[in-house]
């Protein structure tokens, strides 16, 4: 069987993450890069892990790497592969370049070459365009060209159930990383206060219901004329079989009504609205749930930055004491913006992850 070089962009910070869930879709040679996971793969994996990776951003196969110090030289190497495979009728290619520390600095004239390489290539002459997207991508450091092919299509943390979102929302993969972050099972209840866009309610809810995240993705793969259908549709079948009725215990407030029936909409379209409580309180407020079978788990994000108005730290203060006065024996994560707002909480960390988001790195603590 086919062994694909991979390569799964990621949020900064999850790498490591991302790693341990490529393993447990049996990606092979797994190793982290800059910027994300490199690793190998058959197609069915690939398949696999397009549908069910809850915490990659973006899968692409490396098709070479190699070096390149002219224009030129950089077009016959793209005319070289093998695009018939990837690119059929109907297809417009979109080349996405970078380029570091190389003779080649010019970004669009890099991607002007691998359009030129691409339509010069073996049975590409004829090759209609049209309203399908196939994203390239050119990376050049250091005069080393690796010319990759996205696999995903849009963004593989737009889940396509987040229609309403408030102001900053935290991503998808983010949420699902942090719950995996803090090993979170789906018989321990989850109690998500300011739950805004709802978003890790219903990534606890995905993962309790084994619900496969992007079965409503149109991948680019299933447009190459190189895809066997047989395979794919298997792969899709299998991915759609694995979903199973839980009974999660998952808690969603929100002191904003307005913000509260958005998340009740986004979990609708999610398909696991009936696996979340939903209820209007004040974070000051929160108590634990009558129905909460044992001690669980707080995820929590609050307001920062342009969110907010005044000294945040006071909230994180009221969010420090109402833990600890009201939820002996529960854990909680919570995201901070510095290092002051981790003060103001008052409590003992016991671990730390580093997550860039919105532009800015954040920091979520274990208590």
């Amino acid at each position: 069987m086919e062994k694909l070089s991979c390569f799964a962009i990621v949020v900064p910070g999850l790498e490591g993450l991302l790693a341990d869930e490529l393993i447990e879709l049996s990606a092979h040679d797994v190793k982290q890069e800059e910027g994300g996971v490199s690793f190998t793969a058959s197609m069915d994996t690939l398949f696999r892990i397009n549908l069910r990776s809850r915490c990659a951003t973006r899968i692409v196969i490396r098709l070479s790497t190699s070096k390149a110090l002219t224009y030129p030289e950089l077009y016959h190497k793209v005319r070289k592969q093998l695009w018939q495979k990837y690119l059929g009728n109907g297809v417009t290619v979109e080349v996405k370049a970078s380029c570091h520390r190389s003779k080649l600095l010019h970004s669009g004239r890099a991607e002007q070459a691998v359009i030129d390489g691409i339509n010069a290539s073996e049975g590409m002459q004829e090759r209609q365009t049209g309203p399908l997207k196939q994203q390239v991508m050119l990376r050049i450091d250091d005069n080393i060209c690796t010319i990759s092919l996205d696999t995903s299509g849009e963004r593989l943390d737009r889940r396509g159930y987040r229609k309403y979102s408030g102001l900053a929302p935290v991503r998808e993969t983010i949420a699902a990383g942090i719950l995996r972050w803090m090993d979170w099972q789906a018989d321990e209840p989850l109690l998500a206060p300011m739950c805004g866009s709802g978003t890790f309610a219903i990534e606890a809810a995905l993962m309790a219901e084994k619900r496969a995240t992007n079965l409503k993705h149109d991948f680019p793969f299933a447009h190459w004329p190189s895809l066997k259908q047989k395979r794919w549709q298997r792969a899709l079948q299998k991915a759609e079989s694995m979903h199973s009725d839980g009974k999660p215990q998952i808690y969603a407030t929100d002191l904003a009504a307005g913000i509260l029936d958005q998340a009740k909409e986004n979990a609708k379209l999610a398909g696991v609205s009936e696996c979340i409580h939903f209820a209007k309180l004040d974070v000051r407020e929160m108590t634990v749930p009558e129905s909460a079978s044992k001690a669980g788990l707080i995820v929590c994000n609050p307001p920062y930055g342009d969110r907010v108005k005044g000294d945040v730290r006071t909230l994180y203060k009221a969010i420090g004491q109402l833990f600890s006065e009201r939820f002996g024996g529960w854990r909680m994560a919570v995201i901070v913006p510095d290092q002051g707002c981790e003060h103001a909480l008052g409590l003992t960390v016991k671990r730390r992850m580093k997550i860039k988001h919105g532009g800015r790195w954040i920091y979520v603590l274990e208590l």
